[in-house]
């Protein structure tokens, strides 16, 4: 377990509350980046999903039955799992940041769209793509993708990030599941417009640095 610290740049000697449960470029990548911008201690727990094995020993059914990452166990030891819930939270702790609108506002059910969006339509349409036994769904799954990136190309526009100026947790997720384009099989040059837009925020501090965490940027 390796224990972050406030700027997520260097590692402590000693434990913290809040632990985060992920796997190298898996949806766990996004509350890691999220995590890093709001500049709060945090450990990292890795799993190996060949095993289901934890770095340090337990196994992921031991924090979540449900067998998947992320999770975000609080300092209270509570835990929290799914991607928009624990992006949502992590954003609360810092409302100032801007990570999420304020709640209650249209804006915050903006970024509950988007979160909903990139979770169903993008995220889980993956699955087929990075899983044996499901060639029959590939093409299907590439063609419903290759949609719904179009819809997203048109919503951004020439925005700097989804909701406008200002950088959400929305986009956080929305890095991760572009970052799967290649693996999956799809040309990320049929929308210059999002490929320059994982270009320039895998420049983003909070993304390099945790790019570099999991193992996935060299450090420079």
């Amino acid at each position: 377990m390796r224990v972050l610290a406030p700027n997520g740049s260097s590692e402590l000697g000693y434990d913290c509350g809040m632990k985060l449960y992920y796997f190298p470029a898996a949806c766990s990548l996004a509350p890691h980046i999220a995590l890093r911008e709001v500049g709060l201690p945090f450990a990292l727990v890795r799993l190996d999903t060949k095993t289901g094995e934890l770095e340090g020993g337990g196994r992921i059914e031991d924090v979540n039955e449900k067998g998947l990452v992320p999770v975000l166990e609080l300092d209270d030891g509570e835990r929290l799992t799914e991607v928009s819930a624990v992006l949502q939270y992590i954003a609360d702790r810092k409302p100032e940041l801007g990570l999420a609108p304020a709640a209650g506002t249209m804006a915050r059910y903006r970024l509950a769209e988007w979160l909903n969006f990139i979770a169903t339509e993008l995220h889980k349409i993956y699955w087929p793509l990075f899983h044996d036994g499901a060639d029959v769904e590939k093409d299907n799954a590439r063609a419903k993708l290759a949609r719904g990136f179009d819809f997203v190309d048109r919503r951004l526009g020439d925005g700097p990030f989804l909701m406008g100026p200002t950088f959400t947790v929305a986009d956080a997720y929305l890095l991760v599941v572009l970052n799967w384009m290649k693996p999956g099989g799809l040309d990320a040059d049929r929308w210059p417009r999002l490929k320059e837009y994982r270009a320039r925020l895998r420049e983003r501090p909070s993304v390099a640095a945790a790019l570099e965490a999991e193992g996935l940027m060299r450090r420079r």
